[in-house]
């Protein structure tokens, strides 16, 4: 018998008087007089220990899991409202975006893991190369993949058009496993509801001017030029003499007029700007 079940015994005993004595009153006061927790409370007392202990480890385990959850959840959101920006992603990369267009991607995943990103409107890229982990961008109705190169995406609901400056992407309708294979001066449309893309007839290399500054000019038509020139400036240029005549040359774009005497000078020829 133990040492605490013998002096309830003796306490019982000792004041025990028949018809006056309640048995289960003396012990309840006598445990309470020597702190004994009676065992139906002391297992319930350690069913509750081992259920909040359980509770525990259940809540620190969704919290952990809804921490590493959001981290790789969160998306930082690039917007460009009325007017371009450019901004410099963690793997080094250049966007540049036009007005009102918007790029999205999650930090905690975009170097080590994957380098997506998501994007609407008219963006231009110039990424870094990395072949363990290639660049994927995802529009409305696009996926391009890529390694490391120079290109544009314009992005709208109802068609997508990429066109590349250097390197190489391969441009699919989303959720297809097939696409088209662009290039250097290379570009390519899709329309909504198509599964391939179709590629342009024409050069597309300086529809990024409005993203690097700069026309690049390879062997191009003088009417060619003018007319990019023109669409450009939202003038209307004109020249005479031009036929069969073809430029080579780069140009910055902050002045139209200096690109005008450069050409004339060089073309021997008299440019009219209207």
């Amino acid at each position: 018998m133990k040492d605490i079940e013998r002096k309830c015994l003796q306490f019982v005993l000792r004041y025990y008087k028949p018809g006056a004595w309640d048995t289960q009153k003396a012990i309840r006061r006598f445990e309470q007089r020597n702190g004994i927790v009676p065992k139906s409370n002391r297992r319930a007392y350690w069913y509750s220990g081992i259920a909040a202990t359980i509770l525990l480890f259940i809540v620190s385990g969704i919290y952990f899991y809804n921490m590493g959850t959001n981290a790789s959840d969160n998306w930082t959101k690039l917007v460009a409202n009325n007017s371009v920006m450019t901004y410099t992603l963690p793997d080094s990369t250049v966007v540049t975006l036009s007005a009102h267009a918007s790029l999205s991607y999650q930090p905690a995943v975009f170097t080590h893991k994957n380098r997506r990103v998501n994007m609407s409107g008219k963006v231009y890229f110039a990424v870094k190369r990395d072949e363990r982990h290639p660049f994927e961008v995802n529009g409305s109705l696009a996926h391009v993949k890529v390694l490391g190169t120079r290109f544009q995406v314009n992005d709208t609901p109802e068609s997508a058009e990429v066109c590349v400056v250097s390197g190489k992407v391969l441009f699919t309708a989303k959720g297809q496993g097939e696409g088209v294979t662009l290039t250097k001066g290379m570009g390519a449309e899709l329309m909504y509801g198509e599964k391939m893309p179709t590629l342009l007839a024409s050069g597309t290399i300086n529809q990024t001017t409005w993203a690097t500054g700069t026309f690049i000019f390879d062997n191009t038509p003088l009417s060619t030029v003018l007319e990019e020139l023109s669409d450009y400036y939202h003038v209307q240029l004109t020249s005479d003499g031009e036929s069969g005549k073809k430029l080579n040359s780069k140009f910055d774009t902050d002045s139209l007029d200096e690109i005008i005497s450069l050409i004339e000078n060089a073309m021997d020829v008299k440019i009219q700007k209207r």
